[in-house]
């Protein structure tokens, strides 16, 4: 990959080359069949890729021909507006995920208000929902009659939002009703997804994964017509999309209203960034580390225990992390179940010789705290059947 843009390369913005890299760098597996290490740009621009499942794919590997400006046309900027959500869409829950979020939500939107471009970026934004997002995250819902739920649908809501407010500024009536039908379509899905599952015994877990997911969701919204508050356009989009996890629980049958409830009650403490993940890189090395949805985290914990991935001195940079995080986030459970998970499968659990070769006295005293060790004793059967049974009982 060419050596990244000065600062603000494309129109004040990151550069195209420089986006690149922070994706390759958070998820090089998507750059493995390269064995070169350069993206082979095809022969067309990021906003001509072909749509469908892979189109995210096609535009990061067309990104490469988008060079950075001083002063893009507004046609560059719609080719800057594709290559933004695919390295958002390819980076959103790996570890260290993209800082775009702003420009895919407003900036790029206003800047295309008045241009014949706004139709395109618009068009763009409704073909995210054939995206195929296996490769991407690990925290994904699938919902029988429903589809796939995931975090990623929010960050889709907020780039339509973004998109519903410029074309109400455009007073493209035309282009705003189909953004609006789209919003309402999408939030409907889920608050089916929630309700279905939550009608269903033993899928109380899922339910909770659904209720983390619904929470960030609805905030995704708010971030997207955050450009509306406190005028008077967009002041009915707000009432009918804004602020779904906090008021008029009437919206959507209440299903946002509750999964708000149950993530309050149950998840909140699992709602950080996952800074202590950040700095074991070996976690950026393959798509079998991303993060699932905490706190079940039991699973994640026993493959990077036994994942033939990973060498010694990785497995102890995590538990390292692992353990740090636990010090560092008041009240969240998943790192601990992490790291139980990990202690159940590893010869010798977590203070193997081969481990401790590699830790400061300051984790290998953690590792010996009576209140970890207390906290780690708890059986994952234990732990989920108490979720599911709070879950079932603030329903």
């Amino acid at each position: 990959m060419a050596e990244p843009e000065r600062r603000g390369a494309f129109g004040g913005f990151i550069g195209p080359r420089t986006l690149l890299g922070l994706v390759q760098n958070t998820a090089p597996w998507l750059f493995a069949h390269d064995r070169s290490g350069e993206l082979d740009a095809p022969a067309f621009r990021p906003s001509e890729a072909p749509s469908g499942p892979q189109q995210w794919r096609a535009i990061l590997r067309a990104g490469e021909r988008l060079e950075p400006s001083p002063d893009p046309k507004p046609e560059e900027r719609t080719d800057y507006f594709a290559l933004c959500l695919a390295a958002h869409f390819a980076s959103a829950a790996t570890y260290v995920p993209t800082d775009v979020d702003s420009k895919i939500r407003r900036a790029l939107w206003q800047d295309a208000v008045g241009s014949d471009e706004l139709p395109r970026m618009r068009a763009f934004a409704l073909g995210l929902a054939l995206w195929d997002l296996r490769d991407v995250s690990a925290r994904i819902v699938a919902i029988e009659g429903v589809g796939p739920v995931s975090g990623h649908d929010g960050e889709r809501l907020s780039v339509l939002c973004g998109g519903l407010v410029a074309s109400l500024e455009a007073r493209d009536q035309r282009g705003a009703r189909e953004l609006e039908e789209a919003i309402d379509a999408e939030l409907a899905r889920e608050a089916n997804a929630f309700d279905r599952t939550a009608r269903a015994p033993g899928l109380e877990l899922d339910l909770l994964r659904l209720a983390a997911i619904l929470t960030h969701n609805a905030g995704d919204v708010m971030q997207g017509l955050a450009a509306a508050v406190g005028r008077p356009l967009g002041a009915a989009q707000l009432a009918r999309f804004g602020e779904l996890a906090r008021e008029r629980f009437e919206r959507y049958g209440g299903a946002f209203g509750r999964a708000a409830s149950l993530y309050r009650e149950l998840l909140a403490s699992e709602g950080h960034r996952n800074y202590p993940l950040r700095k074991p890189r070996a976690l950026r090395s393959d798509r079998q580390f991303l993060l699932p949805i905490a706190p079940f985290l039991d699973a994640w914990g026993e493959r990077i225990a036994t994942s033939d991935r990973l060498a010694t001195p990785d497995r102890a940079e995590i538990v390292a992390a692992l353990v740090e995080g636990c010090r560092k986030v008041p009240g969240q459970a998943g790192y601990f179940r992490a790291l139980a998970g990990f202690a159940r499968v590893h010869p010798r659990g977590l203070e193997s010789p081969d481990l401790a070769q590699h830790h400061p006295a300051s984790v290998k005293r953690a590792l010996r705290d009576p209140s970890l060790r207390k906290a780690l004793a708890v059986r994952r059967e234990s732990f989920e059947a108490s979720c599911a049974k709070r879950a079932r009982a603030l329903l």
